[in-house]
């Protein structure tokens, strides 16, 4: 996607195929706006499908666009893919999410600001079945807000995950385009939320 520079912060919306579909989405939903109707800040997603948190780690890709765009805050949608791994444990898939939320403060110093979001529920997960997933979802969300700090905030996809309407593909995974409608208003929520605090 083209990144239209504007005055004021620059914010990367990053993370798996939910960005790599909702980088999508812009170019052909007319409610869903490239610059999410933010005039004040300069947007830009990156995603990568079937993304994990050590996929994001060290991509060579990753860190020229991150480079290139200089963001000042990254807003971070990961773990989803992670959970689906049998043999990892939530516990430690929330301290790999803050650890790399560390490791971009750390190497990008041009990032002043992390948010991290609450990983969606899944009905029809790889490999484990929903039950074990949301156990597992459930405990990495109950953590991530108490491990994050210095700069570093949670955000909770309040109006998504307690809408009664049907915001699933038929995959059971991915975002319906009403799903993905109410993702979009989320993140442009917290983007507001990191710009303004």
């Amino acid at each position: 996607m083209d990144i239209q520079f504007t005055p004021g912060p620059k914010v990367l919306i990053l993370g798996h195929s939910f960005i790599s579909r909702l980088t999508q989405a812009l170019t052909y939903d007319p409610k869903l706006l490239p610059d999410f109707n933010l005039a004040q800040c300069s947007v830009s997603c990156y995603g990568i499908r079937g993304g994990t948190v050590d996929r994001l780690q060290n991509n060579e890709d990753l860190n020229a666009h991150i480079q290139n765009f200089q963001p000042s805050v990254i807003i971070l949608q990961i773990g989803g893919n992670d959970l689906c791994d049998p043999g990892l444990k939530p516990e430690t898939l929330a301290c790999k999410i803050v650890d790399l939320m560390s490791d971009f403060q750390l190497h990008y110093s041009f990032v002043n600001k992390i948010v991290v979001c609450e990983l969606f529920t899944r009905t029809q997960p790889w490999y484990i079945t929903a039950e074990q997933y949301e156990n597992k979802r459930r405990i990495v969300n109950q953590m991530l807000p108490i491990l994050v700090y210095d700069k570093k905030l949670y955000w909770k996809h309040l109006r998504l995950m307690n809408s009664p309407l049907q915001i699933f593909a038929s995959d059971g995974v991915h975002l319906s385009a009403l799903g993905m409608q109410k993702c979009y208003r989320s993140l442009r929520l917290a983007i507001l939320h990191a710009i303004e605090s």
